[in-house]
């Protein structure tokens, strides 16, 4: 039994894919196969409605014991299997997919690409196997590409970006699709985007073990000299649109119409500088600017959770400190002032807990933070490690430091971290 069907970039497209499922396998008698063909469609269709924004073409070929299916796109970016968090709010449709199915794949065509994937037995269903050619993505007679250097790229924090910024993409594509028309087509773009990314920038490892991953996210380490991208012509102008879509994100994030956490200040510009450089160097218009963060760490942020933070631990005789989940120092009991070389707990309140944690951590931290922020990895929180802490005067000092999570009200959450002086 053989159907096929030309779908529009629309998220009903994946119920029609659904339903010409159902109906050659019940033709084709083969209804034990339904359960996980309909899980592999919906993950593949899903996928080309988000990430290409373009015409699907679907085909079905079903035997009684065997199934193929063929889905069309025109988006030449390989579908990769990532091996993000587990707790990841997304990354997850292809492990899907590999688990649904006994074999899958994807071909280069001429105009797009072609994803496919069998259940059962070859044989008769794979006997209108559609024959698109592996073609060579970085073949320059197939598509001119454009070199870019990235300087000083921050591993850590580039890993940490693309699982909030993916999550972020989904979120507000959810957000804006009722009333921006373009929404899809500005969400295929920025998938494009944020893949070529994540394909051609190096991963580092992430130990689950605490020690093992303190002693790994120490600077330099965790920083490339350089990375030289290769973006077919065709992607640089979705690198501006991820630019745009993100930072469009980020503020409906900010005032709390989003589900995911807002960016950290830090994430935000290795994003633009991302993007001014695939730019500006496609244009020609400039050399390569190594990666600079320029927040200021001790600028003082203060909101009405400082008196709110302040009071709940007021009456501990711990060391404590704690912050807000913008990961701002909100409460510093007097023994920490003491012994981090302050005169008064305001010199710390309202500044952001990175004044006090050694420049060489900085990137662990705040990717860090920005993986418990998106997905709830938690490996250092609820147990002792021992840390460098930066006290008043630019010296540091080891610590015995223990992290929980404190809810101080239904909408807000604080971490409070105690302390072991020597």
């Amino acid at each position: 039994m053989v159907a096929s069907l030309t779908l529009p970039a629309d998220v009903r497209s994946v119920g029609r894919a659904r339903e010409a499922m159902r109906e050659v396998l019940k033709a084709a008698s083969a209804p034990d196969l339904l359960e996980a063909a309909e899980l592999a469609i919906s993950e593949l269709v899903t996928n080309a409605v988000v990430h290409a924004g373009s015409e699907i073409k679907v085909r079905i070929r079903a035997a009684e014991q065997a199934l193929r299916v063929e889905i069309d796109d025109c988006s030449a970016r390989l579908p990769v299997l990532r091996t993000w968090s587990t707790t990841s709010g997304t990354g997850r449709g292809l492990h899907i997919v590999d688990q649904s199915t006994d074999r899958w794949d994807a071909d280069l065509a001429p105009h797009g690409k072609t994803v496919w994937f069998e259940i059962g037995q070859p044989g008769e269903a794979s006997a209108g196997r559609a024959s698109a050619s592996h073609v060579d993505p970085e073949d320059p007679e197939r598509e001119n590409v454009v070199l870019v250097t990235l300087l000083d790229v921050p591993l850590l924090m580039h890993r940490a970006w693309q699982e909030h910024a993916a999550t972020l993409l989904r979120e507000y594509l959810l957000y804006a699709l009722d009333e921006d028309l373009g929404a899809l087509d500005d969400h295929a773009a920025a998938s494009d985007a944020m893949s070529i990314l994540d394909e051609q920038i190096p991963a580092p490892t992430l130990p689950d073990d605490p020690e093992a991953l303190m002693e790994s996210s120490v600077e330099p380490g965790v920083t490339a000299a350089d990375v030289v991208l290769r973006l077919p012509q065709a992607s640089v102008a979705n690198i501006a649109v991820l630019d745009d879509v993100l930072s469009r994100a980020r503020t409906a994030a900010s005032e709390g119409l989003l589900l995911v956490p807002a960016t950290q200040p830090e994430i935000a510009e290795m994003r633009q500088w991302l993007c001014r450089e695939v730019a500006t160097q496609a244009a020609g218009t400039a050399h390569p600017r190594p990666w600079r963060a320029s927040s200021d760490v001790r600028a003082v942020i203060g909101d009405e959770m400082l008196t709110r933070s302040h009071r709940e631990l007021a009456s501990s005789t711990e060391p404590l400190i704690a912050t807000d989940e913008r990961y701002v120092i909100v409460a510093a009991t007097p023994s920490v002032v003491r012994f981090l070389g302050y005169q008064d707990e305001s010199e710390l309140l309202g500044r952001r807990i990175l004044v006090v944690i050694p420049e060489r951590y900085h990137q662990a931290h705040i990717a860090g933070t920005t993986f418990h922020a998106t997905n709830g990895r938690d490996v250092l929180l609820d147990r002792w490690i021992t840390v460098p802490m930066v006290r008043a005067d630019g010296s540091e000092a080891p610590v015995e430091l223990h992290v929980e999570s404190r809810l101080l009200d239904d909408d807000h959450r604080i971490f409070v971290a105690t302390l072991r002086t020597p």
